[in-house]
């Protein structure tokens, strides 16, 4: 069952332009970078279709998602709608905005579904403002969108997703951040079990406290997955985003089939597998789009054998972030 919600009804004279706005969904932690690094992905997100209307404030005309999604309906709580509205203070305008928004990504798995929304409904606004600004003033926006959802300002999965790419971000300060170039980015293999995980319980199971010797290890693997990374060496990132200590081997526990997915993904040759975010997505890093799909049937098959339910993806490196349609 599809989850609608439709809270007004807008006179068309009221309407003018419209815009469409593709938000991407985004792989984040990848291994070592727990709340720092994230990926910007092809193919899956949300879409934002938004118009100015004379009343202030935001308002949506409409939700709709995957079967079972919980959108939420009321504009205070909604990340699209606060991530435009906060465009919208930051640049003064007198108008409002009606907004439709179509989840494409389902809540709870791992790839970065409110961060979508709000990068989406953030450059809806942006683009209806009669001086459109840069992406770069609108991060602030963003991750008030995305705290809505998180009950904080992550930048892991809503960076990725405003400039596309690979993203370094603060975890203290996520308005710290930088883009890393990614010479010839590899195919993605992608799979989302059926498996619930909720965003907030699978962070209260971390643990507090941590050995030093683990906190080093983690680390110096962050640093040699960004280097790997900007050297385009698709083998040595496979091996260091295998290489946490401290925050997938937990959530691991959640996920069902993680360990014969991860080894079927090796056997047919993947540079490395691991959870996206807090899971249940699980993504593998490809030589191309036809080892990729390779890569993802043995992903699938390994995940069936398991009890589990799965969908699967090929995807790739989405270079351009949030965009108009």
């Amino acid at each position: 069952m599809e989850a609608v919600a439709s809270s007004i009804s807008v006179d068309s004279d009221c309407q003018g332009k419209r815009v469409r706005v593709w938000g991407p969904g985004s792989l984040s932690n990848l291994g070592p970078g727990f709340d720092a690094l994230g990926l910007c992905i092809q193919h899956l997100g949300d879409r934002v279709e938004a118009w100015r209307i004379e009343t202030p404030g935001v308002r949506l005309v409409e939700t709709n998602g995957p079967p079972g999604s919980t959108i939420p309906s009321d504009p205070a709580t909604n990340t699209a709608a606060v991530a435009a509205a906060a465009v919208l203070r930051q640049a003064g305008a007198s108008y409002g905005l009606a907004l439709r928004l179509h989840k494409g990504l389902p809540s709870g798995s791992g790839l970065g579904g409110s961060a979508a929304s709000a990068v989406a409904g953030a450059w809806a606004a942006n683009l209806l403002l009669d001086q459109p600004l840069p992406k770069e003033a609108l991060v602030e926006a963003v991750l008030e969108g995305e705290a809505v959802a998180s009950g904080s300002r992550h930048g892991d999965n809503v960076l990725p997703a405003l400039f596309g790419g690979l993203v370094l971000v603060s975890a203290s300060d996520p308005t710290c951040y930088r883009r890393i170039p990614l010479p010839a980015p590899p195919a993605i293999a992608l799979i989302l079990p059926r498996v619930e995980i909720l965003t907030r319980s699978a962070r209260d199971m971390l643990p507090r406290r941590v050995s030093l010797r683990d906190a080093v290890h983690n680390a110096s693997a962050l640093a040699f997955l960004i280097d790997a990374f900007r050297a385009g060496d698709w083998e040595t990132v496979g091996r260091w985003m295998m290489a946490d200590r401290l925050v997938e081997p937990v959530r691991a526990a959640l996920v069902p089939c993680y360990e014969a997915v991860r080894q079927a993904a090796l056997a047919i040759g993947a540079f490395g597998c691991a959870l996206t975010g807090s899971g249940p997505a699980m993504f593998a890093l490809a030589r191309d789009a036809t080892h990729a799909q390779q890569v993802l049937a043995a992903m699938c098959e390994a995940c069936q054998e398991s009890g589990v339910a799965v969908k699967g993806y090929v995807t790739a490196v989405d270079l351009e972030g949030v965009r108009q349609l």
